[in-house]
């Protein structure tokens, strides 16, 4: 018994040690990213053995967010997307998958209506997204994982320092 008890044990902490993490894989945080630029994205969703996972929500936000309460004017934003990855038996085969590259916006650009853009570089921004997900537990409506990463935006170091170019620059 004492065999069986120590296979068992040895099984459940390898599987919590592999158990799939929600991480944004790039870019990776302090990313040099420039206006304009194509840059890779890999995210891993939360997925495993009794979690599903569905969409995910992709914002280039401005501020990191301390706390999570109504204010008027937290941060400027960015939507990229909506996306998922195919996980069992939550979401086996989504019809929204995420491209392996996304634009990074010119925020010198005029928006449009009452906006206008803005000129800013070497700007500390953040990648953030939202998973919904479920574990099997009762809950009302799906659960929110959030994670982000650093990026700059619009850096003035040398490109040769920059993993993300430009458009202009390829």
């Amino acid at each position: 018994m004492s065999l069986l008890r120590a296979f068992t044990l040895f099984f459940l902490f390898t599987a919590a040690a592999f158990a799939a993490e929600p991480a944004i894989i790039s870019p990776a945080n302090g990313t040099h990213i420039a206006p304009g630029a194509k840059f890779d994205f890999k995210y891993q969703i939360g997925a495993e053995r009794g979690i599903s996972s569905y969409n995910y929500h992709v914002w280039l936000v401005t501020d990191k967010p301390l706390h999570f309460s109504p204010e008027l004017n937290w941060a400027g934003a960015f939507y990229l997307g909506t996306f998922a990855n195919p996980n069992s038996p939550g979401n086996p085969k989504p019809k929204n998958p995420a491209p392996d590259q996304l634009t990074m916006p010119d925020f010198s650009q005029n928006p449009g209506g009452w906006g206008s853009g803005s000129f800013v570089s070497d700007a500390t921004f953040y990648l953030a997204v939202f998973e919904e997900y479920s574990n099997g537990d009762p809950f009302v409506g799906h659960r929110i994982s959030f994670v982000l990463n650093e990026i700059v935006y619009n850096a003035t170091s040398d490109a040769s320092e920059s993993p993300v170019r430009s458009v202009e620059e390829l």
